[in-house]
């Protein structure tokens, strides 16, 4: 694998599942035995299953998302996305009841990988959901909007 093809994963991720919901492509882009920090710090499974949560949570609660890529840095076994994002609010999510409303956020994904897959992911995001939210996977005890997580 080449940097090339490692930030290939990264921008596949964020434009074709991220963005167009395509959930089908976790079980190509990620490890079998994946961990995502962020659904694991929201009391998640890891592996697969875990993954494909986490996207389907963003997919179901924040709806018709516009995504923006801003970076894509890496090497052959790490990589990591800046992107922001713009949607409707129509489900919970972070925690928070639906608002109807547009929210955006910023986020850094962070993808660790092995054999050219994703073996780990965690972010770092801030959300203007309920007044705002700043959530980071990698730290755990994070403070999201006062709360404990």
């Amino acid at each position: 694998m080449t940097p090339a093809d490692a930030r290939a994963v990264m921008h596949t991720y964020l434009t074709e599942v991220a963005q167009k919901g395509r959930l089908e492509l976790i079980e190509e882009l990620a490890h079998p035995d994946v961990v995502d920090d962020a659904n694991v710090a929201f009391g998640g499974p890891t592996g697969v299953a875990g993954f494909v949560a986490h996207a389907k949570g963003f997919a179901r609660n924040v709806t018709d998302p516009e995504i923006t890529i801003h970076r894509i840095i890496g090497d052959e076994q790490s990589v990591m996305g800046q992107w922001s994002f713009r949607g409707t609010h129509t489900g919970p999510w972070l925690g928070r009841a639906p608002t109807g409303e547009t929210i955006e956020g910023t986020v850094f994904s962070f993808f660790d990988l092995i054999d050219g897959r994703i073996s780990r992911y965690s972010l770092w995001l801030h959300t203007t959901v309920d007044g705002g939210v700043v959530f980071d996977s990698d730290r755990p005890g994070s403070v999201v909007d006062g709360r404990l997580v």
